[in-house]
């Protein structure tokens, strides 16, 4: 903000010089509220700015993010696993299904519900795949190109097992970086470790949105940070809600989202069930867990049914802005933690929720944005009521 010159400043009465300079902070403010509003935190790091350990071997790829109703199309072809994106993913095996409670153990291609795929994708990175970057210091004003974050998680997934120098990767990384399918595949083929690797919950049906709720936590990293017994996550607490943030574990905060859809173009609301907590235990893997029927995370008072979720296909025009990651999880001072993980198989360290990157489009921050704007237009009304026409 340019002031006018001191001689100018000296002749200027009193209540001329409050009414300018009020009016030029209302227009300051209000122009800074509206346009942080839509703006969305974006990590993009190339090798060259990565170290210690945690060295990128994959440079950012330009492209544009795709708009909402292309994502969509793109969770409705990824979430029918390799039979739906053929070429267009990366191979993946099957998966197990039944837990003799009572169905038996059998493999079954591997198939994903929509919702959670959404979710996590929602968590991870805002729904981008690529974004004009703002972090770090030299990347940005570049092109706008693949969202990386510091610890090399890529894209909408934030894929980072063999994404760093050293690591075996058997996917396609520089797909996994240009390639907003490919990426989510991807990821989808990481969760299905994760399915793998962890104990049943219920019957272990990869057709119920629940049946998810540990392989959704082992995609952040299956440590004490997240689980739902840890007295620092806030207490007594109910499903999450992006708008509200707070301390809360990671599959937590996924099964929020669902709930709690950015707009009703992303995803219809689901309102997940939670397994009990009393069942979890302390430790970092848990046991296998019954059928989740609870409302909230803490509270079995209230019950709720399990949920199937096929995803939808929505048309192209469906007016929603082109830029889906404007709408983005958290803003960096948000108590809620970081907005993206990490996805290799090395827990996070105990301080860590693992995370790479925040993201701070979150809807609290828009709110905050839209009040100081309405500030800034309260003072410009105050002004002109107290400015009379001459």
């Amino acid at each position: 903000m340019r002031l006018a010159p001191p001689e100018r400043r000296e002749r200027l009465a009193p209540p001329e010089r409050r009414e300018r300079l009020a009016t030029t902070a209302a227009l300051v403010l209000g122009a800074w509220a509206i346009s942080g509003a839509a703006h969305a935190y974006c990590p993009s790091y190339t090798p060259a700015q990565t170290a210690g350990g945690k060295n990128c071997d994959v440079e950012p790829a330009l492209g544009k993010n795709p708009a909402v109703a292309d994502w969509s199309a793109i969770f409705l072809k990824v979430s029918g696993g390799k039979a739906s994106w053929g070429t267009e993913g990366p191979d993946i095996g099957t998966m197990g299904k039944g837990c003799g409670k009572p169905t038996p153990t059998t493999q079954v291609p591997a198939r994903f519900p929509c919702h959670v795929l959404e979710a996590i994708a929602m968590q991870e990175s805002g729904w981008r795949q690529f974004c004009v970057p703002d972090a770090p210091a030299a990347s940005v004003g570049a092109k706008e190109r693949t969202i990386v974050s510091f610890d090399c998680g890529y894209g909408i997934g934030q894929v980072t097992s063999g994404m760093r120098k050293g690591e075996t990767a058997t996917f396609d990384r520089a797909r996994v970086a240009s390639d907003p399918t490919y990426n989510l595949a991807t990821g989808t083929r990481i969760l299905r470790d994760k399915w793998a690797a962890t104990r049943c919950v219920g019957d272990n049906d990869p057709g119920l949105v629940e049946d998810w709720y540990t392989a959704i936590w082992a995609y952040n990293g299956l440590a004490y940070s997240n689980n739902p017994n840890n007295p620092n996550l806030k207490a007594g607490r109910g499903p999450y809600n992006p708008k509200n943030g707070g301390a809360y574990a990671y599959q937590e905060r996924v099964l929020g989202w669902m709930e709690f859809p950015p707009t009703a173009a992303h995803w219809p609301a689901l309102a997940p069930a939670y397994p009990d907590r009393g069942e979890i235990g302390s430790a970092g893997s848990p046991p296998a867990l019954s059928e989740p029927s609870c409302a909230s995370p803490t509270s079995c008072a209230q019950k709720r049914t399990t949920h199937t979720s096929e995803c939808r296909a929505v048309a192209s025009d469906a007016g929603v802005e082109e830029d889906a990651g404007n709408v983005g999880p958290f803003s960096p001072d948000d108590d809620s933690g970081p907005g993206t993980r990490r996805t290799d198989d090395d827990p996070p360290p105990a301080d860590d929720g693992g995370c790479g990157c925040g993201t701070s489009g979150s809807r609290a921050g828009t709110g905050f944005g839209v009040a100081l704007g309405a500030v800034g237009v309260l003072l410009l009304r105050r002004i002109g009521r107290r400015r009379k026409p001459r």
